[in-house]
């Protein structure tokens, strides 16, 4: 077991849901069990989501053609090697599965995951404008949602503030929506995308 999350509440970076502590796990690389060329890296860990079907810590990654995608704690469990498919997984109440079983989630997304995703982007972005982000600012961004579902998608930065108060820069998870907006989405095949 990598932590027991109902029990230990590890902080996070200011502002995010980035964990400060990441088990020495950040460079973990697993092959994708569809397409053996594509290597995932592991990039950091998140907090919980507690509504959640399957809790506990998200671990997100990266490929090697830039694609993200997000794991829940109970399948990165497997995946790293500390638990077998079968055993018992004490803090989830369930047991252990292995790829292909139907419980099983393994690498996939969803919003929550890629508010992280982003809000992770724009940290980045500020480091090169320390003051605001310019209005208009793109980013593209590849996305693996599970399975063999691959997308990419263009963001657009509306403004750099919180549209109710004025109040910029703003830099809250809880008002990314405000900040960002999605206007193109489109399948990508990984085997055509360039690198």
């Amino acid at each position: 077991m990598l932590i027991n999350p109902n029990k230990v509440r590890l902080p996070t970076i200011p502002g995010t849901r980035i964990l400060e502590e990441d088990f020495g796990l950040p460079g973990f690389q697993c092959l994708d069990a569809l397409q053996p060329s594509r290597v995932w890296t592991l990039q950091y860990l998140c907090a919980p989501i507690l509504r959640r079907r399957v809790g506990g810590v998200r671990a997100k990654f990266t490929d090697n053609k830039g694609y993200v995608t997000f794991c829940n704690q109970r399948d990165l469990e497997v995946l790293i090697g500390l638990a077998k498919p079968g055993s018992k997984c004490h803090w989830a109440d369930t047991e252990y599965v292995s790829m292909g079983e139907p419980d099983w989630f393994g690498l996939c997304t969803d919003d929550e995951d890629l508010d992280d995703d982003l809000l992770d982007r724009e940290l980045r972005l500020r480091e090169y404008y320390p003051e605001v982000l310019p209005e208009g600012l793109q980013i593209i961004r590849r996305i693996h949602d599970g399975g063999s579902a691959d997308t990419e998608e263009l963001l657009i930065l509306l403004a750099d503030m919180d549209r109710y108060t004025g109040y910029y820069p703003d830099p809250r998870l809880e008002t990314i929506h405000n900040r960002w907006v999605r206007v193109e989405r489109t399948k990508l095949l990984w085997e055509l995308a360039d690198t």
